[in-house]
């Protein structure tokens, strides 16, 4: 068996390298190529994973609206192709305090943090009280053994709520 990477989950590591990668103007291919990763990979997880900062609105100077851009139906955020092609994020760009235009950051920690507290969400098991769940194992057992599929038995009782695609 081979020890390639390639098809893991992004570490901690991986995620400092491409913030650090981000702050040095490298670009998505210079880091995918360090990280032995796809570069859509590492695009897919700078875009996934950045975050927005609120940006002024494009019509600012002729806006008859005061501060309400939040709520303001003409909010129109100022585009940065540049920063759209590579490598996805604003981290490297010394503009970045004075500049309107939409912003976005890369942070390795904040992402890994995210990433972890997902995994434990995900692994957590049914939502359900014992006594939910005694009560729809009353309604399931009996039918699974007079011989009845999963399938007929979800599909005869749409009032379990239980997803045929994820569940039995």
């Amino acid at each position: 068996m081979s020890t390639n990477n390639k098809n893991l989950h992004l570490t901690d590591q991986d995620r400092i390298i491409i913030e650090k990668g981000i702050e040095n103007s490298s670009t998505k291919a210079a880091i995918a190529l360090t990280l032995v990763k796809d570069k859509s990979t590492i695009g897919k997880e700078i875009k996934a994973h950045r975050c927005s900062y609120n940006p002024s609105c494009a019509n600012k100077d002729e806006c008859s609206h005061n501060h309400v851009c939040s709520d303001c139906p003409d909010f129109k955020p100022f585009k940065y192709n540049r920063r759209d092609r590579s490598p996805g994020a604003c981290n490297s760009c010394s503009k970045y305090t004075h500049c309107r235009y939409d912003k976005f950051k890369y942070s390795a920690d904040l992402v890994h943090k995210e990433y972890r507290k997902e995994l434990v969400d995900f692994r957590v098991g049914i939502n359900m009280t014992y006594e939910e769940l005694k009560s729809l194992a009353n309604v399931i057992v009996p039918l699974i053994k007079a011989g009845q599929s999963p399938y007929q038995v979800l599909t005869n009782h749409p009032e379990l709520n239980i997803s045929k695609k994820n569940s039995l």
